[in-house]
């Protein structure tokens, strides 16, 4: 399989393991094995991408333009890579935990919790493989949707409550903040793909990227940044995996 196909996949693979394991809820047994299987085809698929990139390969894989110089597209570089083989293997390690945890605990949707795990596995894909902010900002917020029903999992009022406070927080910033940003950032480069150097090289002046680094970096409400914080404590009413 070439590079270029192989960032795609890895994008499509939890999703096609999701679809399965909803289909395969009747039968725990096989759900299971196949959402762990799932996990460690999608490793060995990134693990592949380790020898064309050492060789100086960055494949890319467009997928839809949207606007002039705004597009949906995957390109693999070291960075991206090393964050996609680390969520892959975890992928692995916390499914079989995951496993062990909801049996034992006897939760409820077991079925829906897994396949929700799954979809964020492959948002968590496309963000490592993101070919510009536009695609970057899709998949993250695709991570924020997936896994507010992990967060309200248990169903109790703490859980919705917790579920509010996850998305409002985590929604607000994005909108507020990190779109905000991106949209900027198109107007002064008039594109959004990330290139050597820098989106924003010779476009602004210090004071503009100085207020450009502090919208994203509060546009990154998911990294629990001081004060858009409070979503964190309030999420840990999800199970443990």
């Amino acid at each position: 399989m070439i590079p270029e196909v192989i960032a795609g996949v890895a994008v499509a693979l939890p999703l096609v393991g999701a679809f399965a394991i909803l289909a395969l809820g009747k039968w725990p047994n096989v759900r299971d094995t196949v959402g762990i299987g799932t996990a460690g085809v999608l490793f060995l698929l990134v693990l592949r991408l380790v020898g064309p990139i050492k060789d100086g390969l960055r494949p890319e894989h467009p997928i839809l333009e949207v606007l002039p110089g705004i597009s949906l597209g995957l390109k693999v570089e070291p960075l991206g890579l090393l964050f996609a083989l680390v969520a892959s293997f975890l992928w692995i390690v916390t499914g079989l935990y995951a496993v062990g945890y909801m049996r034992g605990h006897h939760e409820k949707n077991q079925t829906r919790f897994f396949a929700f795990f799954a979809i964020a596995i492959s948002a968590a894909m496309g963000v490592a493989f993101s070919a510009n902010l536009f695609t970057l900002f899709a998949f993250y917020e695709m991570i924020t949707l997936c896994t507010f029903p992990l967060v309200t999992h248990h169903g109790t009022p703490e859980a919705r409550k917790a579920g509010r406070v996850y998305l409002g927080i985590l929604l607000s910033t994005s909108i507020g903040f990190q779109l905000l940003a991106i949209i900027w950032t198109w107007q002064l480069a008039g594109t959004l793909d990330f290139r050597e150097g820098g989106i924003l090289a010779g476009t602004a002046s210090d004071g503009v990227l100085s207020v450009l680094l502090i919208l994203f970096v509060f546009g990154a409400g998911k990294a629990a940044v001081m004060p858009f914080h409070r979503w964190l404590p309030a999420a840990m009413v999800a199970p443990t995996p």
